[in-house]
């Protein structure tokens, strides 16, 4: 259990009393799990919103606890990330520049774009089917971070924390990714499989991407990947809720 709390601590603010050795990368076993969690919460403040507030704001305080939950840490990948790549200065550069903490116009733009997507998706969302999609976004995002882990290499050539997390070729890791996986064929097997179908095809997309620009993945494409899928798989929601529809 103590790796379950390790990365409960490490992918939200939630804070557990250290004890042992809380570097453990079999922690990333368990990131699925704790986006299941994640979804959970995210359902239950978007169903107290639907009593309170209107749909605009319910949506507005939906997207203020992914960000408060995990203390933001994928929102500043992804802005370090589009500063980095989209300088369109070499990969070593742009490691470079991912290593600054500031945050530059490109990334500015970055989140402002994937929170605008998620804002108007999340209003799209039905409410027959919306509880699955709330959970099924947090829970493949995180799922997406496992995958990473296990299927990519680091980018760094130097050591640090990164070495710990990734896993390359540890497929016994990936035995509580299809927890999450299930979710979207709740509500039916055609929409399910086309929902996951995207995901995959987003992650390998987003893998040969970051491959290509800076030969692998980092911390900061980590919560990158996160924040896209966890977008994508929103707007499946909408677009295959409106196919459905038809």
């Amino acid at each position: 259990m103590l790796n379950f709390f390790s990365a409960l601590a490490f992918l939200t603010i939630v804070r557990i009393p250290k004890l042992g050795n809380w570097e453990d990368g079999q922690k990333v076993l368990y990131f699925p799990l704790v986006g299941i969690l994640i979804g959970l919460g995210l359902w239950g403040i978007d169903t107290i919103g639907s009593l309170a507030f209107n749909p605009e704001l319910r949506c507005a305080f939906d997207l203020i606890f992914l960000a408060i939950i995990t203390g933001g840490i994928h929102l500043d990948g992804l802005a370090d990330s589009a500063d980095g790549i989209f300088a369109h200065r070499g990969g070593e550069k742009a490691l470079e520049i991912m290593r600054d903490s500031r945050i530059g116009v490109m990334g500015a733009l970055v989140v402002f774009f994937c929170l605008l997507v998620k804002f108007t998706a999340l209003q799209g969302l039905p409410e027959t089917t919306r509880w699955v999609w709330l959970i099924a976004a947090p829970a493949l995002a995180r799922t997406s971070l496992t995958i990473s882990l296990v299927f990519t290499n680091y980018a760094r050539n130097e050591g640090g924390l990164g070495t710990v997390f990734f896993q390359k070729n540890r497929y016994s890791l990936l035995s509580l990714s299809p927890f999450a996986l299930v979710i979207p064929l709740m509500i039916s097997p055609v929409s399910g499989l086309i929902a996951l179908t995207g995901f995959f095809i987003t992650l390998a997309l987003l893998f040969s991407f970051f491959n290509r620009t800076i030969g692998g993945m980092t911390g900061d494409t980590l919560g990158a990947t996160a924040e896209i899928v966890e977008a994508v798989i929103m707007i499946e929601g909408v677009v295959l809720s409106h196919w459905i529809s038809l």
